[in-house]
């Protein structure tokens, strides 16, 4: 029983060192935008959607600029069972996603041209409304 209890007190000790933190992930995400450069990040911790309830999402709006090449990334954590979905919506609705939902296929990132100056919305959630944890990254690639 003793060493029952000492095997349990070193779990329990040892548990948050290997646990990943936001901050880290957004280092881990923000280290591989390529030729992108870093402007925002948006740290994300939802549980599971309830039975017969939607999924929970996270929103962010933001101002984004004419003319100008964004890049949306998501990295999730290495312990998220949900893998991460993110969306970009204007007022019309729907403009661009890293998730294909014809084929079921999720991207690490997609790049989106802004066409006009305006209030745009992030949405983040997760597979299947999953339990999760990830980062989205909004980057700058180019001026057009």
């Amino acid at each position: 029983m003793k060493r029952f209890i000492a095997i349990l007190i070193f779990v329990a000790a040892a548990a948050p060192l290997c646990s990943q933190t936001l901050s880290q992930l957004v280092d881990i995400c923000a280290a591989q935008l390529d030729d992108a450069t870093y402007l925002r990040d948006f740290q994300v911790e939802l549980e599971a959607a309830e039975p017969g309830h939607p999924a929970p999402v996270a929103k962010y709006s933001m101002v984004l600029n004419r003319n100008t090449q964004y890049r949306l990334s998501i990295c999730n954590s290495e312990f998220s069972p949900g893998r991460g979905i993110i969306e970009i919506y204007d007022n019309r609705g729907l403009i661009g996603s890293n998730h294909v939902r014809s084929s079921g296929e999720i991207y690490p990132y997609f790049d989106i041209q802004i066409q006009s100056t305006g209030i745009y919305h992030i949405f983040i959630s997760f597979t299947d409304g999953q339990q999760g944890t990830a980062v989205g990254i909004l980057s700058y690639v180019k001026r057009l």
